[in-house]
């Protein structure tokens, strides 16, 4: 999804798949940023298409707009997980996804809980936004006075840990096949927390399938967790399969209490009807994908990075 200062973009399509895009300059207003005139851009990511949809957007605007700074807010980096190449036939996607946003030459990018600080490197005039906020808002719903954050990992640990200097943590240490990179076990690093009736806020970036996270929660239920739930900044739609998901697993027997998500695929419909039969308490998402309503989903508001 793509936004001209707050506005959708309608992208419709003609028989043979290519878009067709109308797009009125004379009521795109300027606003006044640093004390220049600017437009926003806001590319809520939901496929690769919206690449080629964003450049004709852009080149469509500085056409008629002319002597404008224009601004990109890109909560989520496509290709984020691609920040390394080992072997000469991998292509670095990362790399030339972040050449094509400097190409569109934009004042400043926005991001959000970048997945590594080498796209924040490769990409020019790159701002992070931390999700401090968010996950202030998941603390805050939960409500428990007990809580103790836990990441998978010590890098996740360094990451997060220093924005709630006041809370607990305790993370994770993974056992990893290092040919496969297949999650085999994990231990639990409690910091001399005794972990026992407590309630866990578990904090990772992006998660795919959620193994890191399956992992987790079965060792922390090992050591006396009372409840456990769950915050990703990204969540990718795979985490709903079950036939290769295994956080969901957790979610629909209620090992893991809810799962707070800043991205959820309504299409594929199966973690709504274990909200609808009180297996999963409850749902936390933002709007940064989710538009839809339900009394059991609370969506948190996305601010402009």
């Amino acid at each position: 999804m793509i936004k001209i200062n707050g506005d959708i973009v309608t992208i419709n399509k003609f028989p043979d798949g290519t878009p067709r895009i109308n797009i009125d300059v004379n009521s795109i207003e300027e606003y006044d940023y640093d004390g220049s005139p600017c437009i926003w851009l806001d590319w809520i990511y939901e496929s690769n298409d919206e690449m080629f949809y964003l450049m004709l957007i852009k080149k469509h605007l500085e056409r008629f707009k002319t002597n404008v700074n224009y601004y990109l807010n890109l909560p989520y980096i496509p290709n984020a997980r691609m920040d390394r190449v080992k072997n000469n036939d991998e292509v670095f996607t990362l790399k030339y996804f972040c050449e094509f946003i400097n190409w569109l030459n934009f004042s400043g990018v926005y991001v959000l809980d970048a997945h590594s600080d080498v796209s924040t490197a490769l990409l020019n005039n790159c701002f992070e936004e931390n999700p401090k906020e968010y996950i202030e808002q998941v603390i805050a719903k939960i409500g428990e006075r007990n809580l103790v954050l836990y990441f998978p990992d010590a890098g996740a640990a360094k990451r997060y840990s220093d924005l709630f200097p006041e809370l607990q943590y305790c993370y994770g240490e993974k056992k990893r096949d290092w040919k496969t990179g297949k999650i085999l076990g994990l231990d639990i690093r409690t910091n001399g927390i005794d972990l026992a009736d407590k309630a866990v806020l578990m904090i990772d970036d992006i998660i795919a399938y959620g193994g890191s996270l399956y992992y987790s929660a079965e060792e922390l239920k090992k050591n006396g967790v009372k409840e456990i739930y769950a915050y990703a900044t990204h969540t990718e739609n795979s985490i709903l399969d079950k036939e290769k998901g295994t956080l969901i697993k957790f979610l629909e027997n209620n090992t893991v209490h809810s799962i707070i998500l800043q991205r959820f695929d309504k299409e594929k419909g199966t973690l709504i009807k274990s909200l609808e039969n009180n297996t999963v308490n409850r749902l936390f998402t933002t709007n940064s994908l989710f538009k839809g309503n339900h009394e059991k989903i609370t969506v948190m508001e996305v601010e402009e990075l």
